[in-house]
């Protein structure tokens, strides 16, 4: 059951906001009415007999945890025909997704902070009778409050071990680039499956990179791109240990989480790491508690050749172990650059990893490592792993606004794709046997090599029953077809990395997001909405750790976000129920474009741009009807369709001044979804 703001839960829980939504379930923050305070609701949409005894059983078992790492469950109930709700304490502050979105990375010294209070909360976790594990540890569920505490939170995977028949709270699923091989299918999972996922999470949050598919890894002979090659300053040590933590083979992991915090800090006594710094900023507190477990020194194992080189191996790494002991190593990011260096310490200044300024361009993103296909199967994509920018297959780049783009006209009848520049006349694509059927809603891949596209399409329209997604090839011409399933699919949208496309899907009758891995070619539904709340048209943040899109909500057409996880769906942009937006396209981080109109069907569109962070819409170009936006590559211009009155063209309009409107195409035919090639 889908809950709106103002619904009251089981006659306590009033409904305050949607924390996220994905397809098992929805996270709300509510008012507990009884005693006054904020929780959070975590909505299992599972509604069968047999899981919803199931549900009971194992809320029980997390009702009864206490750590100052964890969240309390204090409630859990059924609806029949509705869900599962457990209801936990809710943890004001920011998790660590939402601050690498305004970083790029964080420092050694916070990493081994966070991971000594996740160690510390696994190690209680997979010591309890019977023992649990949490299965999605990422970085979207690693919370620290305004005061520095950490917190593992949402156990919506959760599963409870009890002998040879393990149970688990929500279907089996995992998390690209965080889950380990054997969570990907029947194989048994176990606490060093979590381990695993720690492993990953720190390894995105120094990288900004998430790390290559532990499936492919396994599987396909893929490897794992060594840390210190993506982030150089991070020490041998550090590197090594979660590295450890990210072998395909659970055996060649950290045997238990205190093995794995052991390595992160060097010490063998839980308590010793606990004493806190007092600095005058608040500080990050992995905790306080004593952790049960085994005290085992664990690092990745150094091979070399020569016994000799491996001697001297062993000493440098005993110094460096040493050296972070007694505080005498320091660190910087080169992404934040504090006025003083860090000390690798469990225990830092809160001020780094919430207040630091935000730099002028992240050093690095986010964004999911390249993930090739097996040799035997061509990959239907190049990938990159590089956060630098791919520049344009032209030998000699053209300045911004004048470079190649695609578009559709129905100058030939059905729609076509054509290629074009500013004041040059247009191109045919020859897209073979598809082009009968009609093309349309190009975007380009991030290095300009390859293009998506869907058909068949027969016009400009809203939604394409019957469309497929299909990819063409520059190099080679050839068109593939991407896999689909009954329904239609359409407003294909690539991912800065080039890994991921977000596409609309009628799949499930109605409109909804969708996002498809391009190795893999699986497709995974991200927005969760009823019959009554179709979405579509997803955009990609530049960072690649959000998607925009529109979605119908009460009458309207509104502007909404949400994870690729599927994850922290939020209203974005809010106008009023009178107007309708649409269209968005994600300019910068803090800067989104979208098309406004009224409510009446027949109203033309106009362009909007908001700002994130005053959470505030300007209108542009007044009394200009604007749809199908396409910004340059290098930001400074917008290429749109709009009328005249008489016939649809293309049009180009510089972003600095606004001032001159200049008309692209000109010809009786319906021009429409224009995109810059990169």
């Amino acid at each position: 059951m889908t809950l709106v703001v103002g619904d009251t839960l089981y006659r306590r829980y009033r409904i305050l906001s949607i924390l996220g939504q994905g397809g098992m379930g929805s996270v709300y923050r509510a008012k507990d009415q009884n005693l006054g305070v904020d929780v959070a609701v975590k909505e299992n949409s599972f509604t069968t007999e047999e899981y919803a005894a199931q549900f009971r059983l194992e809320a029980n078992i997390l009702a009864t945890l206490r750590h100052p790492n964890l969240p309390r469950v204090t409630d859990h109930f059924v609806l029949e025909e509705e869900g599962q709700y457990l209801v936990m304490d809710y943890i004001e502050g920011e998790d660590l997704r939402q601050i690498l979105e305004k970083r790029g990375s964080i420092s050694e010294a916070e990493a081994v902070s966070i991971g000594i209070a996740i160690c510390n909360a696994l190690s209680y976790l997979h010591s309890r009778t019977p023992p649990i594990l949490h299965r999605d540890i990422k970085l979207g569920n690693v919370k620290i409050t305004p005061d520095g505490q950490i917190y593992l939170v949402d156990f919506g995977l959760a599963k409870i071990m009890e002998g040879d028949q393990p149970t688990m709270i929500a279907a089996r699923a995992m998390t690209p680039g965080y889950s380990p091989p054997e969570q990907y299918g029947s194989a048994r999972t176990d606490p060093r499956s979590d381990i695993y996922s720690l492993g990953a999470t720190l390894y995105a949050a120094l990288t900004g990179f998430i790390p290559e598919d532990s499936l492919a890894r396994a599987v396909d002979g893929l490897e794992l791109t060594p840390l210190r090659k993506r982030a150089p300053k991070v020490s041998l040590a550090l590197a090594q240990a979660i590295e450890k933590a990210l072998e395909t083979s659970p055996q060649k992991r950290f045997q238990t989480a205190e093995e794995f915090r052991v390595a992160l800090t060097g010490k063998t006594d839980p308590q010793a790491q606990a004493t806190p710094v007092q600095p005058e900023q608040p500080t990050l507190k992995p905790d306080s508690a004593p952790v049960a477990g085994k005290s085992l020194p664990a690092l990745a194992s150094i091979s070399s050749s020569s016994p000799r080189r491996r001697g001297f191996a062993w000493f440098y790494l005993f110094l460096a172990l040493l050296a972070s002991v007694v505080g005498g190593m320091f660190y910087t990011n080169r992404a934040l650059a504090p006025a003083a260096p860090t000390a690798l310490s469990p225990t830092v200044s809160l001020q780094a990893i919430l207040s630091t300024p935000l730099p002028a361009s992240p050093t690095r993103t986010l964004q999911p490592s390249a993930t090739p296909r097996p040799s035997s199967t061509p990959s239907p994509v190049p990938v990159t792993a590089s956060a630098d920018p791919i520049l344009p297959p032209s030998p000699t780049p053209l300045p911004d606004g004048q470079g190649e783009f695609v578009y559709v006209s129905t100058q030939a009848g059905a729609p076509q794709l054509f290629l074009a520049r500013p004041g040059e006349p247009p191109q045919a694509l020859d897209l073979g046997s598809v082009t009968p059927q009609g093309a349309c809603q190009p975007v380009w891949s991030p290095d300009g090599k390859k293009l998506v596209f869907i058909s068949p399409c027969s016009g400009r329209a809203l939604d394409y029953p019957n469309a497929s997604l299909y990819l063409y090839d520059f190099e080679s011409a050839q068109v593939q077809p991407l896999p689909t399933v009954t329904g239609g699919d359409y407003d294909p949208a690539w991912s800065p990395d080039g890994a991921m496309l977000a596409f609309t899907s009628l799949r499930d009758g109605y409109a909804q997001v969708y996002l498809m891995n391009l190795q893999t070619q699986e497709a995974q539904r991200v927005t969760v909405t009823d019959e009554t709340q179709p979405a579509r048209q997803p955009v990609w943040s530049p960072d690649g750790l959000r998607l925009a899109y529109a979605q119908l909500r009460y009458g309207a057409w509104t502007i909404w976000t949400i994870s690729p996880d599927a994850s922290g769906a939020a209203q974005l942009v809010r106008s009023g129920d009178a107007l309708n937006d649409t269209s968005p396209l994600w300019a910068q981080p803090e800067t989104l474009y979208f098309s406004q109109a009224k409510r009446d069907i027949n109203a033309p569109a106009f362009l909007m741009r908001y700002d994130l962070q005053q959470e505030k819409s300007v209108a542009l170009l007044p009394g200009v009807p604007v749809s199908d936006l396409s910004l340059s590559p290098g930001g400074g211009w917008l290429l749109f369709r709009s009328t005249d009155g008489r016939q649809t063209d293309l049009y180009l309009v510089n972003l600095s001044d606004l001032k001159t409107v200049q008309k692209l195409t000109d010809d009786p035919a319906e021009d429409f979804d224009p995109a810059w090639r990169p």
